[in-house]
């Protein structure tokens, strides 16, 4: 039974973060982590929370969306394949930190206007207060210590006029020992083969986003577990 309780959360940089590698090297590893999205359910889950927002929308003006910490933008494409899919219109801001995944991004984007790319830090967001109708964050909570979690928690759901959906990891030995197995036989990136199985222990287990949302301050939220291993959190607002 030990084995199927999740370990001790042990934070450890990701080489992508320590942003040491070649552009192609991390172009290589990114293209690894979209290939994982699309079979392990990377876009599926934030699909399926973002739309029922999308849905909702009833004006003419484009449905508003901040996505923080984009890195390749694969996730902001997939959510304006399904604005398209729905016929209604989307304008989304994708921000990141580092340029060399902005630049990445601008390639990747190149048919689709409706994404905008700004360079800035996910700490420190440089938008008013509900300045997009939702904001999303996807598979990046887990690159920060606890406190730096709830503070980017915090600030995404103020940006957010109706609230929030996080999609990330969920932390535990049987999704450690897959994915290690998986990046040997499907990939040679030294990237993707260190930081694969390190994001795995870095994440968070769907009580502790329990704790993390309460911190943020977000009310009322849900939590939501998906397989495999993935968590989705859904944060609200009450509209006046």
């Amino acid at each position: 039974m030990r084995y199927f309780r999740p370990p001790p959360r042990n934070l450890r940089d990701e080489l992508l973060d320590l942003d040491e590698a070649s552009y192609e090297e991390v172009r290589d590893s990114l293209q690894d982590v979209a290939t994982v999205n699309r079979y392990l359910s990377g876009y599926r889950v934030l699909l399926h929370h973002v739309e029922p927002f999308l849905k909702a929308h009833k004006a003419e003006r484009p449905f508003t969306v901040l996505d923080a910490a984009t890195g390749s933008a694969d996730q902001p494409i997939a959510l304006v394949k399904l604005a398209r899919r729905l016929r209604v219109p989307i304008h989304i801001t994708a921000i990141d930190i580092n340029a060399k995944m902005l630049k990445l991004a601008r390639e990747e984007i190149a048919s689709f206007p409706e994404i905008q790319l700004v360079q800035c830090d996910i700490l420190s967001l440089p938008f008013r207060e509900e300045g997009f109708d939702l904001a999303v964050n996807s598979l990046s909570l887990h690159h920060f210590s606890w406190e730096k979690a709830v503070m980017i928690l915090r600030a995404i759901y103020k940006a957010g006029r109706l609230g929030v959906v996080v999609n990330d990891l969920h932390r535990s030995r049987i999704a450690h020992a897959a994915i290690f197995l998986l990046t040997r036989i499907f990939t040679r990136n030294r990237l993707t083969r260190f930081d694969a199985p390190v994001s795995v222990m870095n994440a968070f287990t769907p009580k502790e986003f329990h704790q993390l949302a309460h911190e943020a301050g977000i009310d009322p939220y849900e939590i939501h577990r998906h397989f495999p291993y993935r968590i989705a959190l859904v944060g609200h607002k009450t509209q006046k």
